[in-house]
C-alpha cells in the first residue's frame, strides 16, 4: 500500500496563523479522508524568529566549506575541524565562491554544541506548536489511517518560508509512531497537470550528470558514485559546461534523471547554480530546455548544492519536474557526498524514492556530532499529483515480449523548430527602426528636451578639470563691498576703481553693471573715463526694463563700440527642470529685432571684450556668407533651430553652445575694496581683460549652470574665455552630429544603433535576467561614450539612445514570449 498524506497550510507563521486542510489518499486516490474548512493553526512568531536565528546565527556561523556562495557564508563552517585553521579560514576563490573540505579532528566543540542544542530546541518548539488543541484533529486522523509498518508519504504544502525550513521529520507523530513516514514539501497552490508522464521503460536508465564549478570542492566523489552505479544506467557527464551545452543536451536527448553537483545559492528567492568558473544559471534561463526534458520523460532532478529551496519554488512555478531532491540550507561537502552515495545505493537496490531518501537521510544522523543538523538538509520537493518511481519503473521488464525490446528507448523527440535567423533579424531591425522613429518623433516635438538638457549638464560636470584662464581678472562686488560702498555703488566709486585699474594698463575693462541712471556724485567723471578710453566697455539688456538701457550720455559711436548686450539665455522657466545657462549669444542684427527699447548694440558684451584682446594679438573678425563669425580662421557656427537636445532655438540671434571651462571659477578674483584700497599689483592687471560685476547675494543675479549657481559676472568670464581659447589655444567649440533641413539624421543613426542593440539583446538573450544585465551594460557603455565624446566637444543623444534601447528590448521580449506561447 502507498499512503499519501497532504497537509495544506495557508497563511503566515508570524502574524495570521494558518488555515489548514488534510487529505489522506491510498495509491494517489483521495478517498480515505478529507477535512477542509476554517480550522486555524495559530500563529507562532516565536517559532518563526527562532527558526531564522537557528539557521542564520547558530548553523551558518559555524561556517562550513559548502556548495554555496561566500557572499552569504563568509567564513569556514566547522573551521575547527580542519588541520590548519589559519590556512583555510580566509580562503575564497576569485569568483566569490566558498569551498568545502573533509573533516579533521575536532579541537573545539563549543560552537557545535550550541548548534546541536539550538536544533533540539527548534524541534521541541515545533512539536509544542503542533500539539496545540486546534491541530489535534490532524494528529488523530493521521493516526487512525496509517499503520506503523507501512510506508507513507507526508506532503507539507505551504508557501511560508519559515515552515519550509522546519525539521518536520522530528514531529513526534513520525519519530514515535510512524517511523516509515517521510516528509516532503510542495507549494500551497499547484496546477493539476494533465500530462504528468510515467517513466518510459527502456533498456537502461538515462542520467545526465552536470558537474558545475568545483572551485574548492570535491565533486569527483559525486562522479565516482555514478561511475559505480549500475550496469543498467547510462550516465552522461558534463564537466563545468557552458549553458549552451546544457541546453543542447536537454533538447536533443531524453533523460530519466538529472543531477547537479557544485556551488549553488538562493538570492532574492531565486535559486542559482554555478555551472563553471564564470557562469551561473537560474531556472528562468533553462525554462524551455527543462520543459522539453519533462515532456520526454524526466522524472527526478537532484541538486546536490547549497540553499536549494529557491530552485524548487521556481521550478514548481512552472509545474514541471515531478520530483526533486535538494538541500534546504548550506551543505558541507562531506555530507553532500555521503548522502548521494547512500541514496543511490538504496534507490538502485529497488527501494522507493521516499524510502531511499529517508534511509540516506537517517544515516547522516551518525555524523551530527561533527555536522549538526546534517540529517535536516536533504528534502524532497514533490508535485502532489506525481507518483514517485522506483528504479525498475525505468527499465523494460525481463519477461516483456521481444517486440517491446526492439522498440527504441523513447519516442524520438520532436525536432526543434528551426530558428529563422534571417526572419528574426529582419523583425529586430524593423522593431528598432520603429522605436527610433517614435523616439525621434517625440524628441522633435520637445518631449525630451528638459531631460536631455539636465543630462547634458551632468556630463559637462564630469569632464576633466581645467586651469583658470590667466588672461582674465574678475573684480567682484561682494556682500561686504555692498555694505561698505552701498548698493548700487555711486558713479564716483566706480570712476575711482576704473582709474586705479587703468594705471596698470589692462587691454580692456568690462563693467558688467547697468549705468543708465545716474548715481551721484561722480557722474561726469565716469562718463569722461568712457570718452577718453575706448577699451572701457559696459552693458545693456534688450527686451528689458528701461534702467537696463545704456547711459544716455553715450554717442552713437560709443553705443556701437563700447556697449554690449549682456542677456543670458535661460532654457526653461524658473524653478522648472532643465533651467540653466547653456547658450552664448554673440551678435544679432538690430534691424531684425522687434525690441522697443534703446539697447540696439549688435554685439554681446563677451564678444566685444574678447575682440579687444584678439585684435591686440593681430586677429581680425570677419563674417561669412551665412553671417557666421570667423576669427583667426576659427568659425563660430550659429546654432540651428534644432541643435542636440534643443528643438526650438531662436535663429535670429547668432549664438553658440557655451563650453564652460571645466572649473567653476574661470579666472583669478579680487574684490572692489582691494582695488579701491590699492591692494592689487600691476601683474594681476597688465595686458589682461578685467571684468567688474556683482557677486553678492544682495543683487541676486545668480543663474543655474552645469557647475551649480553662478553669478552673472562669472558666466560672462566663461564666455570671454571660450572665445579666446577657441581662437588662440584651438580649444574645441561644442558641436553636434550633422543634420539636414532640420532633420537630425546624425543623432537618429546613433539612436537606431542603440535600439538595434536592445533588440538583439532581447532576441538572443531571451531571459529577463540576461536582458536586464546586458541592457545595463550597454547603457553604461553609452554613458561612458557620451562622456568621452563630450571631452572632444561632441554632444551625443544619450537620453534618446537609452529610451530607444529599452523600448526595443521590451517590445521584442514581449513579442517573443507571446509568439512562443502561441
Amino acid at each position: 500500500m502507498d499512503k499519501l498524506v497532504v497537509i495544506k497550510l495557508d497563511g503566515n507563521c508570524e502574524t495570521q496563523g494558518f488555515r489548514y486542510s488534510l487529505q489522506i489518499a491510498e495509491n494517489n486516490q483521495f478517498c480515505l479522508t478529507d477535512i477542509t474548512g476554517k480550522q486555524i493553526l495559530p500563529a507562532n512568531p516565536e517559532l518563526a524568529a527562532f527558526e531564522q536565528e537557528h539557521w542564520q546565527q547558530k548553523y551558518r556561523t559555524l561556517g562550513a566549506h559548502s556548495r554555496g556562495s561566500s557572499r552569504k557564508t563568509g567564513d569556514l563552517i566547522y573551521q575547527f575541524l580542519h588541520k590548519n585553521v589559519k590556512k583555510y579560514s580566509p580562503v575564497k576563490s576569485a569568483k566569490g565562491l566558498s569551498f568545502r573540505i573533509k573533516p579533521k579532528k575536532i579541537s573545539n566543540r563549543h560552537s557545535l554544541n550550541e548548534c546541536t542544542e539550538s536544533g533540539k530546541k527548534l524541534a521541541q518548539m515545533l512539536n509544542d506548536w503542533l500539539n496545540c488543541p486546534e491541530f489535534a484533529n490532524v494528529d488523530r486522523l493521521i493516526g487512525d489511517n496509517l499503520n506503523k509498518d507501512e510506508e507513507a508519504r507526508v506532503l507539507i504544502c505551504t508557501d511560508d518560508k519559515h515552515l519550509q525550513k522546519l525539521p518536520w521529520h522530528r514531529w513526534n507523530l513520525f519519530t514515535e509512531r510512524f517511523s516509515k513516514a517521510e516528509v516532503s514539501l510542495s507549494k500551497l497552490n499547484y496546477i493539476s497537470s494533465e500530462k504528468l508522464r510515467k517513466p518510459v521503460r527502456k533498456s537502461r536508465v538515462k542520467i545526465l550528470v552536470i558537474l558545475g564549478n568545483s572551485d574548492g570542492i570535491n565533486v569527483a566523489e559525486d562522479r565516482k558514485s555514478f561511475n559505480n552505479l549500475s550496469a543498467n544506467a547510462e550516465v552522461k557527464f558534463l564537466v563545468e559546461p557552458k549553458r549552451e551545452e546544457i541546453n543542447d543536451r536537454l533538447w536533443e536527448e531524453s533523460w530519466d534523471i538529472i543531477f547537479f553537483a557544485g556551488h549553488g545559492e538562493t538570492e532574492d528567492d531565486t535559486g542559482k547554480i554555478y555551472i563553471n568558473e564564470t557562469d551561473c544559471l537560474t531556472i528562468d534561463e533553462l525554462w524551455y530546455g527543462l520543459k522539453k526534458a519533462v515532456n520526454n520523460g524526466l522524472q527526478l532532478a537532484i541538486f546536490n548544492c547549497c540553499d536549494g529551496l529557491g530552485l524548487a519554488t521556481k521550478l514548481d512555478d512552472f509545474q514541471m519536474i515531478p520530483q526533486m531532491i535538494l538541500m534546504r540550507e548550506l551543505v558541507p561537502d562531506f555530507v553532500a557526498q555521503e548522502f548521494l552515495k547512500f541514496f543511490l545505493k538504496e534507490f538502485v537496490a529497488g527501494k522507493s524514492l521516499y524510502a531511499a531518501a529517508r534511509e540516506a537521510r537517517q544515516r547522516l544522523e551518525t555524523m551530527e556530532n561533527r555536522f549538526p543538523c546534517a540529517s535536516w538538509l536533504p528534502v524532497i520537493w514533490q508535485h502532489p499529483a506525481a507518483v514517485p518511481p522506483v528504479w525498475s519503473d525505468f527499465l523494460i521488464q525481463p519477461d516483456a515480449p521481444a517486440i517491446v525490446k526492439s522498440l527504441p528507448d523513447v519516442c524520438p523527440p520532436a525536432p526543434k523548430p528551426p530558428v529563422k535567423v534571417v526572419s528574426s533579424l529582419v523583425s529586430v531591425i524593423l522593431a528598432s527602426t520603429a522605436c527610433t522613429w517614435a523616439v525621434m518623433g517625440g524628441r522633435y516635438f520637445g518631449a525630451m528636451q528638459a531631460r536631455e538638457l539636465a543630462a547634458f549638464d551632468r556630463l559637462m560636470g564630469l569632464r576633466e578639470p581645467e586651469l583658470i584662464d590667466n588672461r582674465l581678472l574678475l573684480v567682484e562686488v561682494t556682500d561686504s563691498d555692498a555694505v561698505k560702498y552701498n548698493y548700487p555703488q555711486n558713479d564716483a566709486t566706480l570712476a575711482k576703481a576704473l582709474a586705479k585699474l587703468e594705471q596698470f594698463k589692462p587691454l580692456a575693462i568690462g563693467l558688467n553693471m547697468h549705468r543708465y541712471q545716474a548715481q551721484p556724485p561722480g557722474r561726469e567723471d565716469l562718463i569722461d573715463l568712457f570718452k577718453k578710453n575706448p577699451n572701457l566697455i559696459t552693458v545693456c539688456a534688450y527686451n528689458a526694463a528701461k534702467r537696463h538701457e545704456p547711459p544716455p550720455e553715450f554717442s552713437q559711436n560709443q553705443l556701437n563700440n563700447q556697449v554690449g548686450f549682456s542677456n543670458l539665455v535661460k532654457d526653461e522657466k524658473p524653478n522648472e527642470k532643465g533651467e540653466s545657462i547653456r547658450i552664448q549669444p554673440l551678435s544679432y542684427h538690430p534691424n531684425l529685432s522687434s525690441f522697443t527699447d534703446n539697447c540696439k548694440s549688435p554685439n554681446s558684451f563677451s564678444l566685444l571684450l574678447a575682440l579687444r584682446f584678439l585684435e591686440n594679438q593681430g586677429y581680425k573678425m570677419e563674417k561669412n556668407a551665412n553671417e557666421e563669425l570667423v576669427i583667426g580662421g576659427v568659425k563660430f557656427p550659429r546654432l540651428a533651430v534644432r541643435t542636440g537636445g534643443y528643438q526650438n532655438i531662436d535663429a535670429g540671434v547668432n549664438q553658440i553652445l557655451l563650453n564652460y571651462r571645466a572649473n567653476p571659477k574661470p579666472a583669478f578674483k579680487v574684490t572692489l575694496q582691494q582695488v579701491l584700497e590699492g591692494k592689487i599689483n600691476a601683474d594681476l592687471v597688465r595686458g589682461k581683460i578685467v571684468i567688474i560685476g556683482h557677486a553678492s547675494e544682495t543683487v541676486g543675479n545668480n543663474s543655474d549652470t552645469a557647475y551649480g549657481k553662478m553669478p552673472g559676472v562669472w558666466i560672462q568670464a566663461h564666455m570671454v574665455s571660450q572665445i579666446l581659447s577657441a581662437v588662440i589655444d584651438k580649444r574645441r567649440l561644442l558641436w553636434v552630429l550633422p543634420q539636414w533641413q532640420g532633420m537630425q539624421w546624425g543623432d537618429a543613426i546613433v539612436v537606431w544603433l542603440a535600439a538595434l542593440a536592445g533588440g538583439l539583446l532581447a532576441w538572443r538573450g531571451r531571459s529577463p535576467l540576461v536582458l536586464a544585465a546586458g541592457g545595463s551594460l550597454v547603457i553604461f557603455v553609452l554613458y561612458q561614450a557620451a562622456i568621452v565624446m563630450l571631452s572632444f566637444g561632441g554632444w551625443m543623444p544619450l537620453i534618446p539612445s537609452v529610451m530607444a534601447l529599452i523600448c526595443t528590448g521590451c517590445i521584442w521580449f514581449i513579442y517573443d514570449r507571446y509568439a512562443l506561447k502561441r
